[in-house]
């Protein structure tokens, strides 16, 4: 069915969560809604990999993509385990992701590897499976996606998130008892390695399914680091379609390129400035290498297709940044849906052409107005269909040019501007405030024959 999927599957435990992000588009299809509307079914899956080398801004991503989800999802809790004790602030590091006013870190148990192995971490995590299957009926919702068999509303699980950052640090046991027990050159250190390798390989081989059974979302960082051949003349394999035949994900076990529901490799990080050295994109707080474009493929997925490379726009302190990103993403296509004056000096989006800013006042212009980061958002979903997506049996509303959607829009009484840009286009498992209207919902309104 292309991307635009009619199933009425009954399992409550496939549904992709989502992050308000462009990650959703890359990850995602629209299925059938209640009421005629279409739901965004895009964003974290069961067990999503994100791998990449060292300072590709991995765990930025994981940590933004699992605070967002948050956010759409206030019911929800999450386990974070940092396995390599980079995260000084714990569980407050996490706020920093999103706004002010909606904090996470009241909702996320932290643990780091100090305090927490590979083993025990499991046994934590089937913890969590367990609580959540015996109290079922507290954890199961109705959703917006529409049964079409019986024309009801599919139940879900309330999602639960875990991050594991990284899997390739995760040890089966404590290494200071193993370093205390042997010498660094004894017999007994040789299995170290061995035994980690064997466990992950178990875990891994069990948690995508035991995940899925009770709406449990996990994301698991891995490093990737050079293979080695010990023939310098011999061909070297892919490990994946679409990674580098140098690439290799280091210390995830036997399973982990292919018993991952999805998997995205950040494959590299640039500093983004302008021609003066100074952040190209800034707000108050920004130093002159505080926000990067990172860059990632998306090496499988398994709701969408795969191979495509997708930029993100990061803070170092702040994490993704949402509307940067859409508007970034806008300006290397072309300036797709952006009225542009100058030199590309001054800017506003063609479905809310009356508000300007520049590079410079983005982030201060779009904090202060959700209409504004709304029509970027808005622009740079369709953006990403037309030019990234196989619209293959999707409805022809989804190819209308931005400066058609944007006249139907204004012009339109049933769907104008104040409904489309008060809207919100992500699907919760509690009551939304604004009213749900995704990108295709919009399009067929505004096509739909008076």
């Amino acid at each position: 069915m292309g991307l635009l999927a009619t199933g009425n599957s009954q399992n409550a435990n496939l549904w992709y969560i989502n992050t308000g992000t462009l990650f959703d588009m890359a990850t995602g299809k629209f299925r059938a809604g209640v009421n005629g509307s279409w739901v965004l079914d895009g964003g974290l899956s069961n067990c999503l990999g994100i791998t990449g080398r060292a300072q590709t801004y991995k765990s930025g991503l994981a940590g933004s993509l699992i605070a967002r989800a948050m956010n759409v999802h206030p019911e929800a809790v999450a386990l974070i385990w940092d396995t390599e004790n980079t995260v000084a602030s714990g569980a407050a590091r996490y706020d920093d992701f999103v706004p002010v006013d909606k904090p996470v870190s009241n909702r996320i148990e932290f643990c780091n590897a100090t305090s927490m192995n590979l083993t025990e971490f499991y046994d934590r995590f089937k913890k969590m499976v367990e609580e959540k299957l015996t109290h079922r009926k507290d954890y199961i919702v109705e959703s917006p996606f529409l049964d079409l068999n019986t024309g009801k509303p599919i139940k879900v699980w309330v999602p639960t998130f875990v991050l594991v950052d990284s899997f390739s640090k995760a040890n089966a046991s404590q290494n200071s008892n193993v370093f205390e027990a042997n010498d660094i050159d004894s017999n007994g250190m040789n299995t170290l390695y061995l035994k980690d390798g064997m466990v992950k390989t178990r875990i891994m081989q069990d948690l995508p399914t035991r995940a899925a059974r009770a709406g449990i979302y996990v994301i698991m960082t891995a490093h990737v680091g050079d293979k080695i051949d010990l023939d310098p003349y011999a061909p070297t394999p892919k490990q994946m379609q679409y990674m580098k035949g140098s690439d290799r994900m280091k210390n995830v076990g036997s399973g982990f390129e292919f018993l991952t529901t999805g998997l995205v490799q950040t494959l590299k990080a640039e500093c983004l400035q302008d021609s003066n050295k100074k952040c190209l994109y800034p707000d108050q707080y920004s130093t002159a290498r505080d926000v990067n474009l990172v860059t990632t493929i998306a090496v499988r997925g398994k709701n969408n297709s795969s191979g495509s490379d997708v930029p993100y726009v990061l803070s170092q302190n702040q994490g993704l940044l949402n509307t940067v990103t859409n508007f970034h993403f806008l300006r290397n296509n072309k300036n797709y849906g952006l009225d542009v004056e100058g030199n590309n000096q001054k800017f506003a989006s063609k479905l809310l052409p009356d508000i300007k800013f520049t590079r410079n006042t983005l982030r201060e212009v779009s904090g202060g107005s959700y209409r504004v980061r709304r029509a970027i958002e808005l622009t740079a979903q369709l953006c990403f269909i037309q030019n990234m997506w196989s619209t293959f049996r999707m409805p022809e509303c989804i190819r209308m040019p931005i400066e058609r959607f944007a006249e139907l829009m204004t012009h339109n009484e049933k769907c104008g501007v104040d409904r489309v840009l008060e809207s919100t286009g992500v699907w919760s498992t509690s009551k939304q405030d604004r009213e749900r209207l995704t990108i295709l919902d919009v399009l067929n309104i505004l096509s739909a024959k008076k």
